[in-house]
């Protein structure tokens, strides 16, 4: 994974951990068709936005996280 993919994980883990995180966004990346070595910022904005469609605390947070990456 990238260094932002890596982000992702971060952004979400603090609040469903980072297991699930991990795979939250390896699903949204397969999902997607992104390779997550070549993701840049618009595609990991996409991640989230896939990832933010879920039911439940999985996509509030992902709402939440999209923020976060917007403020840096």
């Amino acid at each position: 994974m990238s260094p932002l993919c890596d982000r992702l994980v971060v952004l979400l883990s603090g609040t469903v951990g980072e297991e699930v995180a991990r795979d939250t966004v390896q699903d949204a990346l397969s999902a997607l068709g992104r390779d997550p070595r070549l993701l840049d910022r618009p595609a990991a904005l996409e991640v989230l936005e896939h990832i933010a469609q879920r039911p439940g605390l999985v996509g509030v947070t992902a709402r939440f996280a999209k923020s976060r990456l917007h403020l840096g």
